[in-house]
């Protein structure tokens, strides 16, 4: 097979990653004549091993994630002279604050097995990039906190999260460390905060990175909001049920029925009770 360009869209987790999948799904019509697509859904089995080895941290799981993405990657049908995007923060490794888990230490030996793994498959005469979106450290650490609130057990306020997981938002340590690492293949980023008025949003760098034709770039539909920001009270609820003494199972139940009726009041218009 022939590839022209591939780009993977490795992350960093709550920057913008929601909106650029929702974006290239919800546009995939436009996009598959020229790209193949490979989001989160598809490729879940590879970035379990990816989460797996930046809490590890050896070698037979770094090995188990080169494995299984060198796999994945022999079964793509790419026909002749297509592009690739593939857009999965987990292959970045897990999500900082999840279960105790401090940082991205382990991006950059994992970018470069992604990079290892497609030229493999493919060679080395194709364009290989990738693209990391990051995200002023503030908003990250609110954005994070929330997340890891609402799908974890997660105990901390958020002062004492913000205080213990701050570093884990220096992208540009990671990314200056993984750039070393992969050499002349290049890392593209952008902050969260400069795309906000770009035609695609926070789509719009990864799509600049493709040689589109004017009429798909015309087709493509603009992205919607997709997340919902929780107000102080939902957080103080969040986290009184991730203190209390329900079983894990009920603990997530309950989590969910306050999110459900949040949404359906926030739609309506009206502060949930």
């Amino acid at each position: 097979m022939t590839v022209q360009h591939i780009v993977v869209h490795a992350g960093f987790h709550k920057t913008g990653t929601t909106a650029i999948q929702s974006f290239l799904s919800d546009n995939g019509p436009h996009l598959w004549p020229h790209m193949a697509l490979v989001l989160p859904g598809r490729i879940g089995p590879v970035s379990k091993c990816a989460t797996l080895h930046s809490v590890m941290q050896d070698p037979l799981t770094l090995e188990e994630y080169h494995g299984r993405l060198t796999e994945f990657l022999q079964t793509l049908h790419l026909g002749k002279k297509r592009h690739l995007l593939i857009s999965c923060e987990d292959l970045a490794g897990l999500i900082p604050g999840r279960g105790g888990h401090e940082n991205y230490a382990t991006c950059p030996v994992l970018l470069l097995a992604t990079k290892v793994a497609i030229q493999d498959v493919f060679g080395t005469d194709m364009a290989l990039s990738f693209y990391m979106c990051t995200r002023d450290q503030d908003a990250w650490l609110r954005s994070s906190y929330w997340q890891n609130l609402r799908v974890s057990k997660l105990k901390m306020d958020y002062d004492h999260y913000a205080a213990t997981y701050r570093d884990a938002a220096n992208f540009k340590s990671v990314l200056a460390q993984a750039q070393t690492l992969l050499g002349d293949t290049p890392i593209i980023s952008r902050a969260l905060e400069d795309t906000n008025t770009l035609r695609f949003g926070p789509a719009t760098p990864l799509i600049d990175l493709f040689p589109l034709p004017p009429d798909c770039l015309d087709a493509l539909a603009p992205p919607q909001a997709r997340n919902v920001s929780p107000d102080s009270a939902l957080i103080a609820q969040m986290l009184a049920v991730n203190k209390s003494a329900l079983s894990e199972n009920d603990c997530f139940a309950h989590k969910k029925a306050l999110f459900t009726d949040y949404i359906a009041a926030q739609t309506q218009g009206n502060t949930p009770t």
